[in-house]
């Protein structure tokens, strides 16, 4: 599919607002995936504690200011998101949550 959207000029998106900050094991879920190329637009919320996406850097706004949101400059969701992320290194919580998976994925599929 990557391939197909790089061939075709088309932006390829993945929305991790669900599956993004390990909960697949890696801290995002398109990185089981094997691209050829990262993802043009990838968007997060929710497990991130604030929302926002990031792209390539060939996709970036020209003049600021022109993606406002609603949490645009939230210092304290800024904060919150890099003590989070501290937390997720420090015990490796990408591992656990790989293990975890795994252990869960081989015993539904014995069933």
């Amino acid at each position: 599919m990557r391939d197909l959207t790089l061939e075709l000029g088309i932006f390829f998106i993945v929305d991790e607002v669900q599956t993004g900050v390990c909960s697949t094991g890696k801290m995002w879920a398109h990185e089981h995936w094997n691209l050829t190329t990262p993802p043009d637009f990838v968007t997060f919320a929710k497990k991130m504690l604030s929302c926002g996406f990031y792209h390539r850097h060939e996709t970036r706004v020209q003049t600021g200011f022109r993606h406002f949101n609603t949490f645009m400059g939230d210092p304290v969701r800024a904060q919150l998101t890099a003590a989070q992320n501290k937390f997720i290194k420090s015990d490796n919580l990408s591992e656990l949550a790989l293990t975890t998976g795994t252990h869960l994925q081989n015993r539904l599929f014995e069933i």
